[in-house]
């Protein structure tokens, strides 16, 4: 281990129990560039700092630091940002930072701040390891934030897709405090007496999440079960597994489906969804969609659902329209997801390119 400060029993076993994280996932492999999203909290910071004393054993070639400014709390935002410089500078780390106005994007995009702010930060993270050369964009995610994502997907009526809570990896991206709870983090830094800073905004109960962070699951805890943050972390690693089996089994079967796949289009066999089983008819569809759309923002179950009834249920020639310009078609034998060039409402009901009469 590189950083002679992280020295200690305590240290040593929390460095462990990442390590040990990092190796169930195979999340770095020798000579891997690890681009740590440095925010200045507690979360990041512990994970640069465990990632800097982990460099050597794990063989690391390189590690960078990326910082973005979401432009909402002003001179707050100004001072995490020169603190996450000062830290990458003191370990001689490449830093990377930028500004962006998160709530204008919300606004321009009809996002939640939320998503708005995720969707800026990944986008700039993977920009800068496309440019920069990162295999891996390190994430400091914990055991506490993959809870409250598990709740909030309850809240909103999730499935599946959604109770599986945070990926520990998901692409280039990396989470290896994922199986550590806040509170040793915290505990962490104080052994190894690191400063971080403190996001004001995260005490802000206009945010779901921060009220379920700050109300709910305390009254969980006091009330119903006092280690209800390992329980829904152990069913999130459950439904992982059983999505992760899903998964695999959708792309084996969605080929099977494809009567056609254009830019912009994709056209799907009747005939070869009716012999599926409910379950695995949803995630065709969803795949389906997210081929066309590039996301599934703004798709839920009752979209699905309607697929399916325009599917069984009406005759060659209808229609059904769903968010983000995308028409469903039936006809005959098949059903094309079509992204259109207008806004539907503009379109009017215009029969598929390629129908056939009836």
């Amino acid at each position: 281990m590189e950083d002679l400060s992280l020295s200690g029993k305590a240290v040593g076993k929390f460095l462990g129990v990442v390590k040990n994280t990092i190796t169930e996932y195979r999340m770095i492999q020798p000579c891997d560039r690890i681009l740590v999203a440095l925010s200045g909290g507690p979360d990041s910071v512990a994970l640069l700092r465990t990632l800097m004393a982990l460099r050597t054993e794990l063989s690391i070639e390189n590690i960078g630091a990326a910082h973005l400014n979401h432009l909402l709390r002003k001179e707050t935002a100004q001072k995490d940002q020169i603190f996450a410089r000062n830290l990458a500078h003191e370990y001689r780390i490449p830093f990377f930072t930028r500004s962006l106005d998160v709530g204008n994007l919300a606004a321009c995009e009809k996002l939640s701040m939320e998503a708005a702010g995720r969707k800026a930060r990944y986008d700039f993270f993977h920009q800068l390891a496309a440019e920069h050369g990162f295999t891996r964009i390190a994430t400091g995610h914990n055991r506490d934030d993959n809870a409250e994502q598990v709740l909030m997907a309850l809240i909103r009526g999730a499935g599946p897709t959604g109770m599986k809570g945070i990926a520990p990896i998901r692409g280039i991206i990396i989470r290896p405090l994922i199986r550590l709870a806040k509170s040793r983090i915290t505990e962490f830094l104080d052994w190894i007496d690191q400063d971080f800073v403190v996001d004001a905004s995260n005490e802000d109960p206009v945010f779901l999440r921060n009220r379920i962070r700050n109300q709910l699951i305390p009254l969980l805890e006091k009330e119903y079960n006092p280690n209800i943050r390992k329980t829904l972390d152990r069913n999130a690693a459950i439904f992982q597994e059983d999505e992760s089996f899903w998964e695999t089994l959708t792309e084996k079967t969605y080929p099977q489906c494809i009567a056609f796949s254009d830019p912009g289009e994709v056209g799907l066999k009747i005939s070869s969804l009716l012999e599926l089983p409910p379950a695995l008819v949803n995630r065709i569809l969803r795949k389906a969609l997210f081929q066309i759309k590039t996301n599934l923002h703004r798709i839920s179950l009752v979209h699905i659902r309607a697929i399916r009834t325009l599917m069984t249920e009406s005759p060659s020639g209808k229609t059904l329209d769903l968010p983000g310009q995308i028409r469903i078609y039936k006809n005959r034998q098949i059903l094309s997801v079509r992204k259109e060039s207008l806004p539907l409402r503009k379109l009017g009901r215009k029969k598929h390119p390629h129908s056939m009469p009836g």
